[in-house]
């Protein structure tokens, strides 16, 4: 009797990450206000109705899907000494399996709510532990610069791909992005 248990714990589980995970992927192809919660489903492979049943409907698996993205770890969790190298590193060779939330963002700002979600979870779960990570004095424009930066690159990298982006990154623009973000730690 707890096997069958566990079993629909996990099977539970499975399900509620296919969502969230089909979700990510369409919120960042389509943006929210064109993502119907059908496009969602059909890609997980599960009924509509279980979207409502573990996620509330569109708007709170919105602010799921991008808050399971938003880690600011991949970032924090480097060391300082040789931070630009790293994070350099970290954002040309990122996992496939690993969710890029700047389209998610993106694709939320034409929508009020999801727009208002999306700029809350941003400021909790990466601008403020980026201030609070950088520290001191100057830890407001810190943060403020390191995503200045790092969104610039992402966008012209995946958003709006310009050659120097695309690819293998050109060596000078790698140095540069590494000495810059470098310098953001240094101060």
């Amino acid at each position: 009797m707890v096997t069958a248990t566990n079993d629909k714990t996990r099977d539970a589980a499975r399900t509620r990450n296919a969502i969230l995970h089909a979700a990510q992927h369409i919120f960042a192809e389509k943006g929210f206000t064109e993502t119907g919660v059908r496009d969602i489903t059909d890609r997980a492979g599960v009924n509509q109705s279980l979207v409502s049943r573990y996620f509330g409907g569109k708007l709170k698996l919105f602010e799921a899907a991008l808050e399971n993205a938003l880690d600011v770890r991949i970032v924090t969790d480097l060391t300082r000494e040789n931070f630009g190298k790293l994070v350099v590193e970290n954002f040309i060779l990122s996992p496939a399996n690993r969710t890029n939330p700047l389209p998610i963002l993106l694709g939320a700002v034409a929508d009020s709510e999801a727009s208002a979600i999306a700029l809350r979870l941003l400021h909790d779960r990466i601008f403020g532990p980026f201030r609070d990570w950088f520290g001191g004095d100057e830890a407001v424009v810190r943060a403020a610069r390191f995503m200045i930066v790092s969104t610039g690159f992402f966008t012209y990298r995946d958003q709006l791909p310009l050659a120097p982006f695309v690819g293998a990154v050109d060596p000078g623009l790698r140095q540069w992005l590494e000495t810059e973000f470098q310098a953001i730690v240094d101060g």
